[in-house]
């Protein structure tokens, strides 16, 4: 029987280990190299994120901060206006001037939109003589223009920003005028008198005592700390519907006449005893209480007009964008104390 011949291995398989195995050198230089890939691959990942968190940061004044319906304000917007704000308020309270910021534009907007429902315009001259009331000059200075365009350099605003803010301004006074304006000649009202003590057992004293037939009139020259009032009995007028803070309005127009209440102060740190003396349905309004009334009716109405439109307010502190808040916040030169 003739001797079969053994057909030698390939080379190419040697070299691969093929029928034979990897070797253990080989596969440790494998897992080197898939250990490398991954170290790249992670720090790829990492330079990304510190990629897109520089870029994120750096195009963070060019995003939103609040917008009103179809008008936004970016954050270098709102910056800006939180430096004018600081400016005329003369505070860096972050907690202050974020908020009020955030008020100012959303009334600007929709009183600039809305003043036509109330007949009221803001003409080109009202405008420039807001802004030159808000340079400290006359509209005819003959230095307007160039005080301007320095005021626009400080502010960063634009030209058309600034003149927004100037029109808001110049509306608002109006729209004031024209609620005190429509105000009606009588209201209901209620006259009251008030005795401010330090504390409740005071108070209840005095109250027990005016039950029982005390003269409100002396008690209130002996005990009460309102020196306003204290030498006139704590007579404080009549007040018209809608004057007094709600609480307390409902509460003195629901009272017997004569009926005496005590009410801790606002912050507990003081105590009033009221009486309502007189009430009337149709009693004259006094001129001093008319811009009060104006200012209420005014607010109401903005708070109505904000409330019909969408709005996206990320300088919220609750429901805001906090990176976007810290921007303002270290831009604007605001403090956190």
């Amino acid at each position: 029987m003739a001797r079969q011949r053994r057909i030698p291995t390939p080379s190419w398989e040697k070299d691969h280990g093929i029928g034979g195995g990897f070797s253990g050198s080989r596969l440790q230089v494998l897992a080197a190299i898939g250990a490398a890939l991954l170290v790249v691959a992670a720090l790829g990942a990492i330079g990304f994120g510190f990629l897109y968190d520089e870029l994120r940061e750096r195009d963070r004044p060019n995003t939103t901060a609040i917008q009103v319906g179809d008008t936004r304000f970016t954050v270098r917007d709102f910056t800006n206006r939180a430096k004018m704000y600081v400016t005329e308020f003369t505070t860096t309270n972050y907690q202050v001037v974020v908020p009020s910021v955030s008020v100012s534009i959303q009334e600007q907007v929709v009183i600039i939109k809305y003043a036509g429902e109330k007949n009221v315009s803001a003409t080109d001259d009202d405008v420039k003589a807001e802004i030159a009331k808000l340079l400290g000059i006359e509209a005819t200075d003959p230095n307007f223009d160039q005080r301007l365009s320095e005021e626009l350099t400080k502010t960063g605003l634009s030209d058309q920003q600034y003149r927004d803010y100037a029109r808001g301004r110049a509306l608002q006074g109006k729209l004031k005028e024209q609620f005190k304006t429509d105000l009606p000649a009588t209201a209901e009202s209620v006259h009251y008198r008030q005795i401010l003590v330090p504390d409740q057992a005071l108070a209840d004293e005095i109250k027990a005592e005016i039950d029982a037939g005390g003269d409100f009139v002396a008690l209130a020259a002996q005990h009460s700390t309102d020196t306003a009032t204290k030498d006139t009995g704590g007579d404080k007028g009549w007040a018209p519907l809608g004057f007094l803070p709600d609480n307390q309005e409902e509460l003195f127009f629901s009272l017997d006449l004569n009926q005496v209440v005590t009410i801790p102060a606002q912050g507990g740190t003081a105590v009033y005893v009221y009486q309502v003396t007189e009430k009337d349905a149709e009693h004259p309004v006094d001129e001093d209480k008319k811009d009060t009334l104006a200012q209420q009716n005014y607010n109401e109405w903005v708070a109505e007009k904000i409330e019909a439109e969408d709005v996206d307010d990320q300088m919220d502190f609750t429901n805001g964008n906090f990176d976007k808040i810290r921007y303002v916040i270290n831009n604007a030169g605001l403090s956190i104390q």
